[in-house]
Formats: structure tokens, sequence, C-alpha cells
């Protein structure tokens, strides 16, 4: 019968650059499928809004609340408005990413976060572009509150925004944490881009449906860039796969410690532990050994 094997910590192999970038890299294929069905699904739903349903009851209603909330205005309320939406500022969101991707990459072991972090916001707003320069939806026809420097209402690239680049944030920030920690968090963002969609609306930028729009948006590439490019990169193909490699004994100093392994019908079987403690005087050595 073949003899125990030691294995040691030097036999070991610490992941690569390479290992650890392989989730990542597999994942742009998938990323750019979603990215693709997503934009032209948006770009479908805009055409409808502003051709066959331009009488319908859902732009109906958008016309409604949009010439309530206008009428409705007050110096107070618009100062809260224009408040709101500092959140998803055009200027605003590009600071609050780098800071992020720069903390993230400073504090994390590898590219999963802040390449996450790039992905989810970068992404958003590439699908954004495109809706909204193919759809061309006229901004509701009330006064503004505030200016902007798109002249296209849909979608919300102020909501999503606020999704992707929050709801990031706060999925890196709980990685480690538990779900309950998560949850709240996420509650939190989706408050915010709540926030930001009902001043966009009472400003007199997007309408109902433009927000919705934003929403889903957001929603739909966080999710799938947090599935594909973080939960993979940041937990590792083992982990990710439920195959956690347990970790070797603990080596103190004057002790050498080793894992006994046998070969057995093709397979392997841990048999035991030895202890050998070398004081200049007596040794001495615990283990159980191999029926012959």
């Amino acid at each position: 019968m073949t003899e125990p094997a030691l294995l040691t910590r030097s036999t070991v192999r610490h992941p690569t650059w390479r290992g650890r970038l392989a989730p990542l890299v597999a994942a742009w294929r998938p990323l750019v499928a979603v990215a693709a069905m997503w934009t032209v699904a948006l770009i479908a739903a805009g055409l409808l809004l502003t051709g066959p349903l331009a009488d319908s009851g859902i732009v109906r209603t958008d016309l409604a609340i949009e010439r309530w909330l206008a009428e409705h205005r007050s110096g107070a309320l618009d100062a809260l408005a224009e408040a709101g939406t500092w959140f998803s500022e055009t200027f605003v969101v590009p600071v609050v990413l780098l800071v992020a991707i720069v903390a993230a990459w400073r504090k994390s072991t590898n590219v999963a976060a802040p390449l996450f972090l790039a992905l989810a916001v970068a992404g958003e707003k590439l699908m954004y572009l495109i809706a909204s320069v193919v759809v061309g939806r006229d901004r509701p026809p009330v006064p503004t509150v505030g200016t902007t420097y798109a002249t296209s209402s849909f979608p919300s690239g102020h909501v999503a925004s606020a999704i992707t680049l929050y709801g990031g944030i706060a999925l890196v920030v709980t990685a480690r944490r538990s779900h309950a920690a998560r949850r709240i968090a996420l509650v939190i963002v989706g408050v915010v881009a709540a926030v930001v969609a009902v001043c966009r609306m009472y400003a007199g930028f997007h309408y109902l449906s433009d927000c919705i729009a934003g929403a889903l948006t957001g929603v739909v590439w966080l999710t799938a860039t947090y599935r594909l490019v973080f939960v993979p990169g940041w937990t590792g193909p083992a982990q990710a796969s439920g195959r956690v490699r347990q970790p070797l004994p603990e080596v103190r100093e004057g002790h050498s410690e080793a894992v006994g392994v046998r070969s057995r019908g093709g397979g392997t079987d841990a048999v035991g532990s030895g202890v050998g403690v070398g004081d200049g005087d007596r040794s001495h050595t615990t283990g159980q050994r191999a029926q012959r």
C-alpha cells in the first residue's frame, strides 16, 4: 500500500494575476449580451411611448402628473428638488465613482471591486446615451426648475446612475457583512433613487415613465455586473461554486506539522497529522498509521 504523502505549505500555490482575472475575462461576453438586449428593449419601449402609445393612458398619466407638480411648486420645494438631484448630477457621479474606485483598489486584494464599480456606472451611461439619442423624447411641456445638459427625456439617466453608483458602493461595502446589512444598504439606495426620481419629475425634466425606465436600467445592469463580475472575481472560482479549500494547520515556531495523505482506489484520504517537537532532549510524535 502506498505510504502517506506529505503536503506542506510550500506545495500550496498562490493565485497568479492571470488566475485572479480569469472570472473577469470570462464575463465580457455575457455582459455584452445583456447590455445589447436591454438597450434594444429600452429603445423599443421609448419608441412605443413616442409613437403608437403617444395618446395612450400611460402618456396622459405622465402629462397629468407633470402638470400637477408644476402647479404646486413653491420656493422651498424648488430648493429641495435642486438639492435632491445633486446625488446624481453630471459632475457628482464621476467624482464619487473615482473616489470609490480608488478606495476599493487600495482595500481589496484583487481587481473585482474597482472593475465592478467602473463597469456598473460606465455601462449604464452607455445604454442611457444610446437610448436617449435614438428615442429622442421631448421634455415635459412645463417650466423647469434649474438647468439640464441633456435635451432628451427618456430614460432618466439620473435615476439609473443613482442605482448603479450607490448600489455598487453598497454591495462592495457589505460584501463581507451579513445579508441583513446588505438588504438595509440596498433599501437606502432605493430611497435615494426614489428621491432623485421625484425631484427630477418635480423639476419638469422627466415623466414618470422616464424614471421607471431609468430605474429598471439601473437594476438590470447592476445585477448583471454584480453576478458576472463582482461575485466570481471577489470570491474566486472555487468559493463561487461552493468548493472552498480548507486552510492548512497553523505552524508555530519550534514545531513542524504535516498532513498525511494516502492513495486508495484512485482517491485521496486524509489519515491523520503528526506533530514533532524538538527541544534537544526528546521528541514526541502523535498520529494515525495506515493499516496494511
